[in-house]
């Protein structure tokens, strides 16, 4: 079974035209008809038709005006979304930047914008920056009572409340704030390598280690908002290194990329981040395929034992760690076929995440949108399926989808 990154290019699948159309319109702000042909390459046939049903659906509007903008030129009509319709805003803090997701009252994803951060930049100011990125993908501005909603992702539980008080005071909607790696998850659900799936488990292994479970369309939470923290499950009971969490032995401690490193460097290894690591690993240096061989099969046996527990029909594995290929995901999936029991196993497509360091802000736009069976307008690999061979009931729920 190849990686998930081994994925051919010609399986995925393309945005459609009016999924284009929209992208160019919003990124660019203003543009004609002329302009969306030069910049997407389609026909003039498609650019109209495409242009047509978004001014139909109120995603766009049109007005007349003067070609150099000075009020010397030929009006010409041009293009721009509407920024009286519905928008839902999807926001994402991580340490040192913003980001910004933007979807339209009929759940298409319009684009994400981000802002690098001093490591000094308070929360009021944090908020202030999103609330720009936010404007500039609405077209220039934010419309007052047009926004609808507006979900935020965090890395832990302590600055919630603030921050649910400074959002909704700026952008005066309702807010939701979420753990990011729950929300990345509900990304990848909606827009990402498993659109559309109903049953999902995620996980990320990078600076940490979260995850997220999405049963029958609904993201699960627990009752204490806890549910998710996959680095914190156990996998060396005895002699486990510390957590900051209070325990030892979590799998954050095992498979992040800071606990892999440290364990490389350990051995003498000398690659200052994942990037060199990952050349370490095709050169098949000993100490990089070791670690990263204890860290697949570590990552593996979590994934099993909840695959066995919630029988999802897709498992999403993303994160900066997977930069380092097979290293990291052959003995992952070979632990996962080892442990997951057959009944489980013959239905479970194993998925590389494709919505990268965007997945948070768009899972944030989801959360609020009720976009789980949204236009999905990202590129996303095919399948790997976990039984090799097997005909999937993912694959059998992805055929024909638009």
């Amino acid at each position: 079974m190849p990686a998930p990154e081994s994925s051919p290019a010609h399986a995925r699948r393309k945005p459609s035209s009016k999924e284009m159309v929209l992208r160019l319109v919003s990124h660019h702000g203003s543009v004609t008809r002329a302009q969306l042909m030069d910049l997407s390459g389609l026909p003039r046939t498609t650019v109209y038709d495409a242009v047509a049903a978004l001014v139909d659906s109120g995603a766009i509007t049109t007005a007349l005006r003067d070609e150099d903008g000075r009020g010397r030129g030929r009006p010409v009509e041009r293009l721009t979304l509407n920024p009286g319709r519905g928008q839902f805003i999807g926001i994402e803090f991580t340490r040192r930047s913003t980001r910004v997701a933007l979807a339209n009252d009929a759940c298409q994803l319009m684009g994400v914008r981000s802002a690098e951060e001093p490591s000094t930049a308070g929360r009021r100011e944090r908020v202030l920056t999103a609330h720009r990125l936010a404007a500039a993908l609405a077209g220039g501005s934010l419309v007052p009572g047009a926004v609808k909603g507006v979900g935020v992702g965090v890395g832990g539980p302590g600055p919630g409340v603030e921050v649910a008080h400074l959002v909704r005071e700026r952008f005066a909607a309702p807010v939701r704030v979420e753990r990011g790696h729950r929300l990345a998850a509900l990304g990848e659900a909606t827009w990402g390598a498993a659109a559309g799936e109903p049953d999902l488990l995620s996980v990320s292994l990078s600076r940490e280690v979260g995850g997220g479970l999405i049963q029958s369309g609904t993201l699960v939470r627990g009752p204490y908002a806890t549910a998710g923290e996959l680095g914190h499950v156990n996998v060396e009971r005895e002699g486990g290194r510390p957590c900051h969490c209070g325990g030892h032995g979590c799998l954050d401690t095992v498979a992040s990329s800071r606990a892999v490193l440290d364990r490389y460097h350990a051995c003498g290894g000398l690659a200052a981040g994942i990037a060199d690591l990952a050349v370490a690993a095709r050169d098949a240096d000993e100490a990089a395929c070791r670690v990263l061989a204890e860290t697949g099969r570590a990552v593996g046996g979590v994934l099993a034992a909840l695959a066995n527990t919630f029988a999802p029909a897709v498992i999403v594995v993303g994160g900066e760690l997977t930069r380092t290929g097979a290293a990291l995901m052959d003995p992952l999936k070979h632990e996962l076929n080892e442990l997951v029991v057959p009944a489980v196993r013959a239905h479970i497509s194993l998925r590389a995440a494709t919505l990268g360091t965007t997945a948070t802000a768009c899972g944030a736009v989801a959360l609020v949108a009720g976009a789980r069976t949204a236009s999905r307008s990202v590129d996303a690999p095919a399948p790997d399926d976990l039984a090799s061979g097997a005909t999937t009931t993912a694959q059998h729920r992805n055929t024909g989808r638009s």
